[in-house]
């Protein structure tokens, strides 16, 4: 029997990209359907400037410790996510999600189906997914800096659905290439 596997489109947004020195801004995930990618329920965000950063990522902890198919993650280039977390809990005596369990769970990232489509390069593979919100994950931290929470709350936002829509699009069109590995 098939089973719909709990599946969570998963990001955060920091203020950079250092490991050693950059700090979570959000995380945030939503439940998706796991045949057709559907949101199930709303977006959660958690916000460093509700609370801290260490208190966000104490309430998320769970959900990075739990058993390996209760929380499927699925997003674009979650390793990088992981390791940024993994940096912060240590950061904050949270202890440590143990990186190498990543193999033993389910998740889902997109990365690397956009980099095949994009040639195999990875240079400019993010473009591929379309856009709505002018603004790029660059401008972020500035952002945070400046105080401009809804600013980024909304792109947190469209970021979501441009990224569902997509992931709709890869849920129904990835199984037709079955046909070609039939018989192989």
């Amino acid at each position: 029997m098939v089973s719909n596997l709990a599946e969570y489109y998963f990001d955060i947004e920091t203020t950079g990209i250092d490991f050693d020195s950059d700090e979570v801004i959000t995380i945030q995930w939503q439940r998706l359907n796991g045949f057709t990618g559907d949101p199930i329920g709303d977006l959660n965000i958690l916000k460093r400037w509700d609370s801290s950063e260490k208190e966000i990522i104490k309430s998320f902890t769970p959900n990075l410790r739990c058993k390996p198919f209760d929380f499927i993650f699925v997003g674009k280039n979650l390793l990088f996510d992981f390791c940024l977390l993994n940096e912060r809990m240590k950061k904050h005596g949270l202890g440590e999600f143990d990186i190498r369990c990543l193999h033993e769970r389910c998740s889902l990232d997109l990365k690397h189906v956009l980099v095949l489509i994009n040639k195999g390069n990875f240079k400019g593979y993010e473009k591929i997914l379309p856009k709505t919100n002018p603004l790029t994950n660059d401008q972020i931290p500035r952002f945070f800096r400046e105080g401009k929470f809804p600013e980024i709350e909304q792109y947190i936002k469209d970021e979501t659905e441009d990224f569902i829509r997509a992931y709709q699009i890869f849920k129904r069109e990835l199984p037709t290439l079955v046909k070609h590995f039939q018989g192989y």
